[in-house]
């Protein structure tokens, strides 16, 4: 497991959950609601970057077969792995 560095706020944060101090207020499908809406607007820069021509053409053919579009599944595996979700094998 990996230490994370928090300063002592963060960590005063995480040990009263873990004390379970915190408690959920409800409403979670209107708070999920709201969230997304929150990153629908979230503001995005756009990025250039060199992809092969054949990891483009595969990555659009995956697109058309899911219907989604081929950008948005870009930004999904950039998302998944900045929050961790996915990881590299290198």
């Amino acid at each position: 497991m990996t230490k994370l560095n928090l300063d002592s706020f963060e960590q005063d944060i995480l040990d009263s959950i873990e004390k379970d101090e915190w408690l959920s207020k409800g409403h979670i499908h209107e708070r999920l609601i709201e969230l997304q809406g929150f990153l629908k607007h979230e503001k995005k820069k756009s990025v250039s970057i060199r992809l092969s021509e054949n990891d483009i053409y595969e990555l659009k053919r995956k697109s058309l077969e899911n219907g989604v579009p081929y950008q948005n599944i870009i930004q999904m595996l950039v998302h998944q792995y900045t929050s961790n979700k996915i990881h590299l094998d290198v």
